[in-house]
């Protein structure tokens, strides 16, 4: 009979910082185990099937950003999900503004 769970050799190391002192913290919807890093707390699973978003795609969207497209039409375009692109936008926008709007206008 086989173990549900993974031996203390099957754990990955953390992504994040490298350490071996890892739990499973439960499985996703798929039944993949999750694992979680006793040291930086980074919860993660061994072989993601989806991996960061490449530069190309940023670009792609940056693009489109800068024609005005819709972002939930730039989501269907990019294949990128409305909540990463979201994230992406309002981090472009804090960080890559050039000009401080200043105080809000009290009427």
């Amino acid at each position: 009979m086989q173990e549900a769970s993974p031996k203390p050799a099957d754990r990955p190391p953390c992504p994040q910082c490298g350490s071996t002192r890892i739990h499973i913290h439960g499985v996703t919807h798929s039944g993949t185990p999750n694992f979680r890093c006793c040291d930086c707390r980074r919860r993660f699973v061994a072989d993601p099937k989806k991996g960061p978003v490449p530069a190309a795609k940023k670009e792609l969207v940056r693009q489109l950003l800068a024609e005005r497209v819709a972002l939930r039409a730039i989501a269907r375009i990019a294949k990128v999900s409305r909540s990463w692109l979201q994230a992406f936008v309002n981090d472009i926008y804090q960080n890559e503004t050039p000009w401080e709007p200043g105080p809000l206008k009290k009427n």
